[in-house]
């Protein structure tokens, strides 16, 4: 037999690996942490593949897609027994999923009624003839992730209210501030200005740090950090989750409370973005542990899973219209993740299922779209849950919004100070 050159062969290894981004390559994980390259454990003795994962995993497979890119994990949340496996202990890009680790992680620091609070303060004094703030107004800015342009809006009524229609100084901006879910503080206060209703004579004057200064004119007290993290998780709004992340230490903070609150290995998870943006790893056993340290701490505070998550076909957000037959609306409460190149695509759900016979299932399933249909995927999901439940003796809905019903809308409060 001819041997082959050693070159040739390494060429042809590196070809096979899967596609990865550009980021992923360039860092300290690689290659450990690829998709679909950690050893498989041992399943227990009295595992039996459930039949729909089986037609799952055929469905992927005549689509022609390689089934070492996608993992599933789903176990009993009473008493912890797996009723599907596959690939369940890959590292996988989650996506947005990686928003309950970040709910987690802010609620286990901040706790659920925390707000937050921006400050608006004068330097100067208000005439009551021209109606203008001899100085500065100074934005103080508190990180507040859910500060709307409604909010814009009731300021600017507010500081009418005090006599100021105009500033002959400034807008002096402190800290990092966020308006209508824009993640850059120069384009919020772009936002802030066309909606407030007040003029200014002078430039803008961003200061990344600093403290208050001049009279408290005007505050604005977001809603519980509880409602933000269910909007969150409902609209899946990247800012709101890298601002909370920030509130608490970073991603670094978010990874050391998923080690120490869930049991995670510190090898095990990465995390670039606390909003789940780009490259992010988890697997989806490890996925559900963070889902049942999450449910742990909300049953802490008398909480359901749907009060941080949406219910798939009742609920307005990500999963407004899945599962939305009128047997399966209202059986899933999950959290979706979705990314169109990143590790050539994600489609990923994770959250919990209501089944007659088996009770809450905790489930995790990531897809790797190897740069085809997203949408696809997301429909072999639903039909891999919609089939699982029926195995399970059928779904049992819960008929009940989650709070998000109320209108859909984050409530804050503006206070005008005496």
């Amino acid at each position: 037999m001819k041997k082959v050159p050693l070159l040739f062969l390494l060429f042809l290894t590196a070809c096979s690996q899967p596609v990865l981004d550009e980021m992923e390559v360039r860092n300290d994980f690689a290659p450990k942490n690829r998709i679909g390259m950690r050893a498989k454990a041992a399943y227990p003795q009295n595992y039996v593949t459930p039949r729909s994962l089986t037609e799952f995993s055929s469905r992927l497979a005549s689509e022609g897609r390689d089934l070492s890119q996608h993992g599933v994990y789903i176990e009993s949340f009473e008493t912890g027994e797996p009723i599907a496996m596959m690939n369940e202990d890959v590292l996988f890009n989650p996506a947005s999923v990686m928003k309950l680790a970040t709910t987690l992680a802010a609620l286990e620091r901040l706790g659920p009624n925390r707000a937050f609070h921006t400050d608006f303060l004068g330097t100067g004094e208000i005439s009551p003839v021209s109606g203008e703030l001899s100085g500065d107004l100074v934005l103080f800015a508190g990180r507040d992730p859910a500060f709307s342009i409604s909010d814009t809006k009731r300021v600017g009524e507010a500081l009418r209210s005090l006599g100021i229609r105009q500033v002959a100084g400034s807008l002096v901006v402190i800290g990092d501030f966020s308006c209508n879910f824009k993640p850059r503080t120069d384009e919020s206060i772009e936002i802030f200005l066309k909606n407030v209703g007040v003029g200014f004579r002078g430039p803008v004057k961003f200061e990344p740090e600093g403290s208050p200064r001049g009279r408290l004119l005007v505050t604005v007290e977001s809603d519980s950090l509880l409602h933000i993290v269910q909007y969150l998780n409902a609209h899946s709004v990247n800012s709101i989750a890298d601002l909370l992340a920030a509130h608490i230490g970073g991603t670094q903070s978010v990874k050391r409370i998923l080690v120490e609150t869930a049991g995670l290995a510190p090898e095990d998870v990465r995390i670039s973005r606390a909003s789940g943006l780009e490259v992010n790893r988890l697997s989806p056993r490890d996925t559900v542990k963070v889902l049942r340290a999450l449910f742990g701490r909300l049953k802490r505070y008398d909480l359901d899973p749907q009060a941080v998550m949406a219910i798939a076909g009742v609920d307005a957000g990500t999963l407004a219209r899945r599962f939305t037959e009128r047997e399966f609306a209202g059986s899933v409460i999950a959290k979706t993740g979705t990314l169109y190149t990143t590790d050539t695509g994600v489609a990923a759900l994770a959250g919990v299922i209501h089944t007659r016979d088996k009770g809450d299932l905790l489930f995790a399933i990531y897809d790797s779209a190897q740069y085809r249909r997203i949408q696809y995927l997301r429909n072999a999901q639903d039909d891999f849950l919609k089939a699982l439940m029926n195995e399970c003796g059928g779904p049992a809905p819960s008929r009940e919004h989650s709070m998000t019903h109320n209108f859909d809308k984050l409530q804050s409060n503006v206070t005008i100070s005496e």
